[in-house]
C-alpha cells in the first residue's frame, strides 16, 4: 500500500468516526430529553442504542490510529508525533482537510463530553435531593433499607427506585 491509499483510508475512517460521534450526540440529547421528560421505556431503547454507537466508535477508533501507526511506518517517521503535523508533511495536497476533519472530530469529542458531564449534573442534584427529602421526611431511618419480608437489608450499589414518575 502507498501513502496516497493510507490517506484516502484515514480520510474515511476520519469521516465515519466523525458521523459516528454526531450520531452519538444525537441520541444522548434523546436520552436527555427522556430523563427529564420520565420517559423511562424510550430512555431503555436510547440506551442500548447508545451502548452500540459507543462499540462502533472504539473499533473506528482502533482502525484510525491503526492506518495512522501505518502510514508512520510506512514513512519511516516515529519523530512527529503531532498528526497534524505528519499529515502536514506528509499529505501536504489533503492536509487541509484532514486536519479539518480531525479538528471537527475533536469538537465532537468534547460536545459529547459536555452533554455527558450535563446529564450526570442533572442527575446527582436529582438524586442528592431525593435524597435529603427522604432524610428531612424520615429522620427515624437513617439509612436502614428493609425488604419486602420486613427484615433488614444491607444498602447495595443499584439506586433505590422510589417511584417511576419521580
Amino acid at each position: 500500500m502507498n501513502l496516497d491509499e493510507y490517506t484516502i483510508k484515514l480520510e474515511d475512517c476520519l469521516k465515519r468516526q466523525l458521523e459516528a460521534f454526531r450520531n452519538f450526540y444525537s441520541v444522548e440529547e434523546k436520552v436527555k430529553q427522556h430523563i427529564v421528560l420520565k420517559n423511562w421505556t424510550e430512555l431503555d431503547i436510547e440506551i442500548a442504542y447508545l451502548q452500540k454507537l459507543a462499540k462502533e466508535i472504539d473499533k473506528i477508533e482502533i482502525e484510525r490510529d491503526n492506518i495512522y501507526n501505518a502510514m508512520k511506518l510506512y514513512c519511516n517517521d516515529n519523530s512527529v508525533s503531532n498528526f497534524y503535523a505528519f499529515i502536514s508533511k506528509y499529505c501536504p495536497e489533503k492536509s487541509i482537510y484532514l486536519n479539518s476533519l480531525y479538528r471537527d472530530l475533536k469538537v465532537s469529542v468534547i460536545k459529547v463530553k459536555t452533554l455527558t458531564i450535563r446529564i450526570d449534573a442533572y442527575l446527582s442534584t436529582i438524586t442528592t435531593t431525593v435524597t435529603k427529602v427522604l432524610e428531612e421526611a424520615f429522620p427515624m431511618r437513617k439509612g436502614t433499607i428493609y425488604d419486602n419480608k420486613g427484615a433488614n437489608k444491607v444498602a447495595s450499589a443499584p439506586p433505590l427506585l422510589l417511584d417511576r414518575q419521580l
